[in-house]
């Protein structure tokens, strides 16, 4: 029991830590939720994206099966996958903070394909332990690189699985080559299919069926007080192990999207769902939760991703 508690007082002291880390680094974005564009010198991310095709195909799937990796915070990188870990562990973790208090990075590769490439609403959590014995054990902090410009958007909302109040605020954020987000661990996000580029913008812009342009590539990359159950290290890389710096130079600050109280929403996908031109249209996602997701103000968003709006991304707010 005390064991417990002293787990869980470390656990909230490392979660303002990386608030206020993330505070100090762009004074306009939330500290729930960083994003930072060019994050990777160019330099490594055609090694990097070799890397992560080949680690798709030894260990990829469907999220419920893709398999994850661990590295020991501390260790030196024996792939160029590791060394885009260690890069994210000392990004955002201080070399002073105590090893158990951080004790590694759990990363995997996502690689979505074309109009499907979407990715369910979750929490990530150690599977083996929940599926095990009911344990809800969640990260200290997930992040997501993007290797690419296609895709769906990632969908975070200050959701909490222990479901204590209803939601409040959500981002959207586009992939961007270099891209980096960061997020609290235990926030609801998933990747909602209905809002990539070629679905919304189909009648606008050309997509072939098996265009290779709307392929979807991240390396997520996840910080844990201790090593999940079942999760191993990879074996040795034959290419580049040199380290990867993760830059936050370049920090985004979306624009804050406020929904009025008292607005009609459609359902995101529905046949009979039409924009009216003129006016702020939104919409229910596919896979709407009442109390946990917010509608998307869709012609926002489409106007962001048509390059009307700066930095691709949007920051939700309930009007109530």
């Amino acid at each position: 029991m005390h064991g417990a508690s002293r787990r869980r007082r470390r656990r909230a002291r490392l979660h303002r830590l990386l608030r206020k880390l993330h505070a100090q680094r762009n004074r306009k974005t939330s500290a729930l939720v960083g994003i930072w564009d060019g994050c990777i010198a160019d330099e490594p991310m055609a090694a990097l994206m070799h890397a992560a095709q080949e680690y798709w195909t030894q260990r990829g799937g469907d999220r419920t099966v893709a398999k994850s990796s661990w590295l020991p915070r501390g260790a030196t990188p024996r792939s160029q996958l590791e060394a885009l870990a260690l890069g994210v562990l000392r990004a955002h973790v201080p070399d002073e903070t105590p090893r158990d208090a951080v004790a590694g990075a759990e990363y995997w590769v996502q690689i979505r394909q074309r109009r499907d490439g979407g990715l369910g609403f979750h929490f990530d959590k150690d599977e083996r332990a929940h599926a095990e014995r009911g344990e809800w054990r969640h990260p200290l902090l997930a992040t997501a690189t993007y290797l690419g410009e296609s895709g769906a958007p990632l969908v975070v909302f200050d959701t909490a699985s222990e479901g204590k109040g209803r939601v409040r605020r959500g981002w959207l954020v586009a992939p961007r080559t270099a891209r980096h987000v960061a997020f609290l661990g235990d926030r609801l996000h998933g990747v909602p299919a209905e809002l990539a580029p070629e679905n919304l913008l189909a009648s606008r812009i050309k997509c072939a069926k098996d265009d290779p342009g709307t392929t979807r590539i991240s390396v997520l990359v996840n910080l844990w007080d201790r090593k999940p159950v079942g999760v191993s290290r990879a074996a040795p890389y034959r290419g580049s192990t040199l380290p990867i710096d993760v830059s936050f130079a370049q920090p985004v600050a979306p624009p804050i999207v406020v929904q009025p109280k008292d607005h009609h929403i459609r359902r995101l996908g529905d046949a009979n769902t039409h924009l009216i031109p003129g006016t702020e249209n939104y919409a229910y996602l596919a896979e709407h939760r009442d109390g946990d997701t917010l509608p998307i103000p869709i012609t926002r968003w489409i106007h962001s991703l048509a390059g009307g709006i700066p930095g691709w991304a949007l920051e939700l707010r309930s009007g109530d």
